[in-house]
């Protein structure tokens, strides 16, 4: 019986240990259906959402529209580098452009899956896209999902037009906003260009104005 404690706790120092050591594995996907397909642009007006085993209705993008939209954020600065940090305990969205708060607002991250915590850059901005993923009562396909900006595989900021929860984890794994919210973001923020990278997205458990980003728990 000793013996068997004894290799028990040894077990649960070693598990403990390499938790320590190894870092949690990101999921492979944010969106389990879609992200097997190219990360494009689509458009689809007049299409069915299904969120949570029910229709939804879908958003009319009108691109032509999108020539009026005002950028919002930041006319006023005249410098001083792009930052968006991620408060996932506060569910909390914050831009920064140089030491200016240029966006608070309220989100949704990962329920049903986990926004991973880390250091990333927009890589791909879409207009609307298609995400879909799920299975059974979990199931959800929504086209036009609107604003779309990813920084690491199909996880991205984006708004969402399926629920109003926001402030309250909702999402598989991305960034949920209000539409608003990410029209203005959208415009603000910058992709990949000149092999320059895009905006930096910094995906904190914590976050304290105006940096303090906290991607570390105590064990």
């Amino acid at each position: 019986m000793r013996l068997a404690a004894l290799a028990f706790m040894l077990f649960l120092l070693s598990f403990g240990i390499g938790l320590a050591i190894f870092p949690k594995i990101q999921p492979a996907c944010a969106n389990s259906i879609s992200c097997k397909s190219p990360l494009t642009q689509k458009i689809e007006n007049g299409a069915t959402g299904i969120f949570m085993g029910r229709e939804v209705p879908v958003p009319t993008i009108d691109t032509l529209a999108d020539t009026t939209v005002p950028n919002v954020l930041g006319v006023n600065i005249a410098e001083g580098e792009k930052h968006i940090y991620v408060d996932l305990e506060a569910q909390t969205l914050y831009a920064y452009q140089g030491d200016t708060q240029v966006m608070k607002a309220r989100v949704s991250t990962g329920r049903w899956g986990r926004t991973p915590v880390g250091n990333y850059n927009i890589y791909l901005k879409l207009r609307a896209t298609r995400m879909s993923g799920g299975s059974g009562a979990d199931y959800y396909n929504l086209p036009n999902v609107p604003w779309t900006m990813y920084y690491s595989g199909d996880y991205g900021l984006h708004g969402a037009y399926w629920h109003n929860n926001f402030g309250y984890t909702m999402s598989h794994g991305c960034v949920n906003m209000r539409q608003i919210d990410a029209r203005d973001l959208f415009a603000w923020a910058d992709g990949p260009e000149n092999r320059e990278k895009g905006t930096p997205v910094h995906i904190c458990y914590s976050f304290t104005e105006p940096n303090n980003c906290i991607q570390h728990k105590n064990l």
